[in-house]
């Protein structure tokens, strides 16, 4: 971060404006809800906003890690600390989900963009050299030691998860998986025409599958205008951290016990009818 440069790439990376200012760095950040890795002060004209990030190279996410990490920006912002706090997860590329999967952050950004952004950083000279060497490590020992810590029931969940979409829901476009740690229980839908803005998950074990807006989770009337009158009965908007969501309850599911096809598809069903609304109500292209 001492390279103004690199602060501006990193704050464009997380869409903020390029040109704030750093005000500070700290490391192991310890509060009530828990710690962060590190957390980066940045001054605007408008005010502070805060950079809450975990990194992560071998060791799978912890239980609510992410709700942790949402649950102490809001206390930021309640606290008049700040005000704006973004979450990020900072990973290798092949870390858990994949590089396109916050795993319910704010933001992602990879090892290998960082390492990117040094190899073009000529005028840095040695400390460009030490730098990419470093996170070139991080790398390996992440995708070396990922692949030790899969489970396999959760794995077979997966599996079995993604044979049925095939089946019965093709038109969602799930990844099929790789192994997967016990951890892993959100699974992000890739259908065509999604903005980039906006996902759409099944959070398996909580039985809800969200249609997922970015940044509204403060802003819900805007999703409401836009829907409210096109929702089926069983369709509710929520706050769903710092994002907005069309939500549809469905049956809970433990990825450690049987797969059961018929819960499953219930999930299914839920997302193919959150990709027609979102299809049926989609601005034209260059909208906004």
């Amino acid at each position: 971060m001492a390279s103004p440069k690199f602060l501006s790439w990193f704050l464009y990376q997380l869409g903020l404006d390029a040109g704030g200012t750093l005000s500070g760095i700290s490391h192991s950040v310890n509060t009530a809800n828990g710690e962060s890795d590190v957390e980066v002060d940045v001054l605007y004209a408008g005010g502070l906003v805060k950079v809450l990030i975990e990194n992560k190279v071998d060791a799978p996410l912890q239980p609510r890690q992410a709700e942790r990490y949402a649950d102490r920006a809001d206390q930021y912002l309640k606290d008049r600390t700040c005000s704006k706090a973004i979450t990020v997860l900072a990973a290798p590329a092949d870390y858990s989900g994949g590089n396109s999967d916050t795993a319910g952050f704010d933001k992602r950004i990879s090892y290998e963009s960082v390492v990117q952004w040094f190899t073009e950083a000529e005028e840095l000279g040695n400390r460009r050299i030490y730098k990419q060497s470093l996170l070139t490590s991080a790398i390996e020992r992440g995708s070396s030691g990922w692949t030790l810590v899969p489970n396999e029931k959760t794995t077979s969940f997966w599996q079995s998860y993604w044979s049925t979409a095939e089946r019965f829901a093709k038109d969602l476009r799930m990844p099929k998986p790789t192994k997967k740690p016990a951890t892993s229980s959100f699974i992000f839908f890739q259908p065509i025409g999604l903005d980039p803005n906006v996902k759409l998950i099944h959070k398996v074990p909580y039985g809800k599958v969200d249609l997922q807006f970015a940044a509204l989770g403060d802003q819900l009337e805007a999703i409401e205008n836009k829907y409210r009158a096109k929702l089926d009965h069983d369709m509710t908007i929520v706050k769903a951290s710092k994002s907005g969501a069309i939500r549809i309850n469905v049956p809970e599911l433990n990825l450690q016990n049987k797969f059961s096809e018929s819960r499953a598809r219930k999930g299914l069903e839920a997302a193919l009818r959150l990709l027609r609304l979102y299809r049926e109500n989609r601005r034209p292209e260059g909208a906004t």
